[in-house]
């Protein structure tokens, strides 16, 4: 009897392991204090998590990888409706709206907003491609400097790779040459501010490629160089055939 009074008691007074507060529309203020850390974090476990899964769609699924992106976009407005300010004052509503058109392309239904205007003029860059244009200029400069490329010689291999991408020209139907990198390279340089997307990866991906290589010989800084240049185009543009 007395043992199993024990074991009974000991059963009563085992702790139960702690749950996770469940997340709710509109509970987060926007200044977080330290008694919201915990619902935070949950909060951005659910959107790294969500934006985790819409990225393997998106490498993995067709059409361009649209399922992805419509996940991306429906985790990040649901993100923002965790808390009461924004959820308030509708923050999350244009994102909402674009994650609905996109999601209505698949039914066959463009809305306005992604029907194409005609304009007159030049179009500037897209941030995807703006961002292919600063890392390819990196690496021309990481070529330079830790490959013992020639200027030239830096802008023709990395041409030449991106060629091996099927990448092309921001406009026209040729491929992506010499000079297209150059001019690039003199784009960059021209934001002085650091302004557009180009500029500002540039800068990234030179830091860390600066790390990455600092200590590798001068063949493999190359190759090493030229392979992270591939692997960022084709998961940003999975559309994109790999080198040959």
């Amino acid at each position: 009897m007395a043992n199993k009074r024990s074991r009974r008691k000991r059963h009563v007074k085992s702790p139960c392991k702690p749950q996770p507060p469940i997340l709710k529309l509109g509970t987060l203020p926007e200044p977080i204090g330290e008694t919201d850390l915990s619902t935070l974090n949950s909060a951005l476990g659910f959107l790294f998590g969500r934006l985790r899964e819409a990225r393997v769609e998106f490498e993995q699924e067709g059409e361009g990888g649209r399922r992805g992106i419509v996940n991306a976009l429906g985790a990040c407005w649901t993100f923002i409706t965790l808390f009461k300010t924004p959820l308030a004052e509708s923050l999350h509503v244009p994102i909402l709206r674009l994650h609905e058109a996109l999601a209505m392309l698949g039914q066959g239904r463009t809305e306005p907003m992604l029907k194409a205007v005609r304009r007159r003029g030049r179009a500037p860059s897209g941030p995807a491609y703006a961002g292919l244009k600063g890392h390819a200029v990196a690496t021309v400069q990481l070529l330079i400097l830790h490959a013992g490329l020639a200027r030239d010689d830096a802008h023709r291999a990395v041409a030449t790779q991106l060629s091996r991408l099927c990448v092309r020209p921001e406009r026209g139907s040729g491929t992506v040459t010499a000079t297209t990198v150059r001019n690039w390279r003199n784009e960059v340089s021209s934001d002085v501010g650091r302004h557009d997307t180009a500029a500002m990866m540039y800068d990234y991906k030179l830091a860390h490629g600066q790390e990455m290589l600092s200590a590798l010989p001068k063949d493999q800084a190359r190759q090493r160089a030229l392979q992270e240049l591939a692997g960022w185009v084709q998961l940003i543009f999975p559309e994109l055939r790999k080198p040959s």
